[in-house]
């Protein structure tokens, strides 16, 4: 339901500002994985610049050392006011912002944005559906599997060359993630390689061996540019370049299935309703920290993830994670603040949100809980962790 009571108090602080501050721009970047939701229209409220796509590891910079060189290089006369990242922040880079940053700049927020599957598209002709077992998938991206016939059921043949994002990219640690838990799961499988979690493709896989021929590209466009350019290559990719429509998606004899399910938002649809929000109680009674940013982002099969940890499922696609954002707890500008809390209220509001678009770029809307728990904590002025709180914001905020 949308909060009457936080529009109103948004609008007034928009009205404090000078009408040039007003129309201050808010500069933001990061992932490419959700570039195609944050550069249509309405998307972003008024007072946002521009979405940049560089790569989630660009666009976390950006962000945590205000440098605008990293979105725009060689551009050092403007602010980084946000950014999106499929990567989640790190404890480490929460601490290092806590200590030198949030005493002037105020507390972060990071919150997921909403699910994503990864795609594995490919361009090897055939009739046959493509459907990767997981022993399958982990052959072909560590280089132990080379050629097409080595895929039972294909119907092709010929050599398997991987593309990869060679940028710091959150969805290449969504993917090394997923390989990291399954592959090296219990030695399941006869291979050489061991993934490690990381979101450079090089790095995670042990002792940067790469599979032979492999091909580098440093953005989401660039890597499907890299697989259209050869037939035989494979790529690991958002939902939203791997195909354009649902249908699209679905095409067996271009976007694989793994584990016999398509990267569809259905699929995982049902794995992403049952997680519950920090602000939620435990079937055992328990509660986490929901004042840790750390404890805001869910985690699939990543052990180093504590209480935000979440298992694989068993069913539906299963390579899968989320997109998220990180915006400031306080502005220097009140226009800014009003401006960030006007995007909180349509992007998570129950019913006035971005869910159309979200859904029409093959990506799974937040459940209900989330945005509730969401909209409550951060969008709510009087939460002691809400956006413009003045009490916290007191004399400090990010740069204008």
């Amino acid at each position: 339901m949308f909060n009457t009571k936080v529009f109103a108090v948004s609008m007034a602080l928009a009205a404090l500002g000078t009408a040039p501050a007003a129309m201050a721009d808010l500069n933001g970047g990061g992932a490419t994985l959700p570039e195609t939701v944050y550069q249509t229209a309405d998307v972003l409220t008024a007072g946002f610049a521009p979405y940049l796509g560089v790569g989630s590891g660009r666009g976390k910079v950006a962000f945590l050392t205000n440098d605008y060189s990293k979105l725009r290089p060689g551009i050092t006369n403007k602010n980084v006011h946000w950014a999106a990242s499929d990567s989640k922040l790190t404890a480490a880079e929460l601490l290092a912002y806590k200590t030198n940053k949030q005493p002037t700049w105020g507390k972060l927020i990071q919150v997921p944005s909403f699910a994503t599957s990864v795609a594995i598209p490919f361009n090897k002709a055939g009739t046959n559906a493509v459907d990767l077992s997981v022993h399958q998938l982990c052959g072909v991206f560590s280089g132990r599997l080379t050629n097409w016939k080595q895929i039972s059921g294909s119907g092709r043949t010929g050599a398997i060359i991987v593309v990869y994002q060679s940028e710091s990219s959150g969805t290449t640690e969504l993917f090394t993630r997923f390989l990291n838990a399954k592959c090296n799961e219990a030695k399941k499988f006869a291979v050489t390689t061991t993934f490690q979690d990381s979101y450079g493709f090089v790095a995670g896989v042990s002792a940067a061996t790469l599979p032979a021929g492999a091909v580098p590209a440093d953005t989401s466009k660039a890597a499907m540019n890299a697989l259209s350019a050869r037939e035989g290559r494979i790529t690991y990719m958002s939902p939203a370049y791997a195909a354009s429509t649902l249908a699209g998606l679905e095409d067996a004899t271009k976007v694989a299935k793994v584990s016999g399910y398509s990267p569809a938002p259905a699929n995982i649809s049902a794995a992403i309703g049952q997680i519950l929000a920090p602000t939620q109680t435990r079937p055992d009674g328990s509660r986490i920290d929901d004042t840790d940013q750390f404890n805001w982002v869910p985690v699939f099969g990543a052990s180093n993830y504590g209480s935000a940890t979440f298992a694989y499922p068993s069913n539906g696609y299963p390579i899968l994670g989320f997109t998220n954002l990180i915006f400031s707890q306080c502005y220097a500008n009140a226009a800014q603040t009003a401006q960030v809390q006007d995007f909180f209220l349509l992007h998570y509001d129950a019913a006035l949100n971005n869910d159309a678009v979200i859904s029409d770029n093959r990506f799974v809307p937040l459940p209900a809980n989330w945005k509730q728990a969401v909209t409550d904590t951060f969008a709510t002025v009087s939460n002691a962790q809400g956006i413009g709180n003045t009490s916290v914001c007191n004399g400090i905020g990010r740069p204008l």
